[in-house]
């Protein structure tokens, strides 16, 4: 018997937090006195580890910053809703005004996806064409005033909030979390190697009773970190990779035949086996993008409308009498 080895670098922040807190207990509750010389040692890495982990994430003003940066998105919103809704007015005269300030507009493409900083300053221009002796009329025509006021106001306090959230004093420095990390793992395993020592040296009923809750604490957190690596990002981008490997004859053969100027695999997939559908992401030449299903048979790759695509499996609810068969039957083993 000896103590299982952990991969403790692959825990994230608290899991290795609460893994240390969790072996300090179960030696404090052994309480083997030539382990609980290293336990100090322990507390004082958990502690440092604890205060990093507490510390403020949020910069100051960030609540608010971001209700700013709401409140002018709704603004734009409605300046753009009220737009469209003048473009469909029956009046020429309005249909005209609507047309001018939808071209303004234009002018700042998916505003509101940009960054902060790019959306900040893409309203003020926008502020300042529609405000232009040329253009104003059509505003003051669709009584937009009000709305490139609110706009107005919102932008200049958030902007005024960004600028007092750079001068305002950073966060402390902090010790980088690694190397407390690494502080903590240098008492987790002095007290492993005091353990193995112990099971050599002085055998005895204590000793290895902490190991077998040591172990199973281990093999719990090893159980948690196979299942992450094979449901994780990084499981999943590979799997995204051998599944572009394998349709990639059939990708540039799709390509060939239909003249594409694309086509790859956009990660998702439907059914099992023969059944397995691919969802296709395909460039049409004239830079048309289109998100397509398509199936392979042998050789070839078969475009499926959504109508014809794999219905997804459900979960059978368990019925009160299969419930009672399932007791039933742990109960028997429980009393054999």
């Amino acid at each position: 018997m000896k103590t299982r080895e952990l991969t403790k670098r692959l825990l994230r922040n608290l899991e290795h937090f609460q893994f240390a807190q969790s072996v300090l207990t179960i030696c404090q509750e052994a309480n083997i006195g030539k382990i609980n010389g290293l336990l100090p040692a322990l507390e004082e890495a958990i502690e440092s580890e604890n205060q990093m982990l507490n510390l403020d994430q949020k910069e100051m003003g960030t609540t608010e910053l971001t209700w700013l940066n709401r409140e002018r998105s709704r603004a734009y919103r409605t300046l753009s809703l009220r737009i469209k809704a003048a473009l469909l007015a029956p009046q020429a005269d309005i249909q005209k005004a609507a047309t001018q300030l939808k071209a303004v507009q234009e002018r700042y493409p998916r505003l509101l996806r940009h960054g902060y900083l790019q959306q900040t300053g893409g309203i003020r221009n926008l502020i300042t064409d529609l405000r232009e002796a040329a253009v104003y009329p059509s505003v003051v025509k669709l009584n937009l005033g009000e709305a490139v006021d609110r706009m107005e106001s919102a932008n200049k306090a958030f902007d005024t909030l960004y600028l007092e959230r750079v001068k305002a004093k950073p966060n402390p420095d902090r010790t980088p979390l690694l190397q407390l990390r690494t502080q903590t793992d240098d008492a987790l395993n002095a007290i492993a190697r005091r353990m193995n020592s112990l099971l050599d040296l002085e055998p005895d009923a204590a000793i290895e009773a902490l190991v077998n809750r040591y172990n199973a604490l281990v093999q719990k957190l090893k159980i948690e970190l196979k299942r992450r690596s094979a449901t994780g990002s990084a499981a999943t981008a590979k799997r995204k990779a051998e599944t572009e490997e394998l349709l990639r004859p059939h990708l540039e053969e799709l390509k060939e035949v239909e003249n594409l100027s694309e086509a790859r695999f956009a990660g998702r997939s439907i059914g099992t086996g023969k059944t397995r559908c691919y969802l296709i992401a395909v460039i049409k030449a004239d830079g048309v993008v289109e998100d397509r299903w398509y199936r392979a048979k042998g050789k070839q790759f078969l475009l499926v409308p959504d109508s014809k695509l794999p219905k997804p499996r459900k979960r059978k609810k368990a019925t009160y009498q299969n419930k009672l068969n399932i007791n039933k039957k742990l109960s028997e083993i429980d009393n054999s």
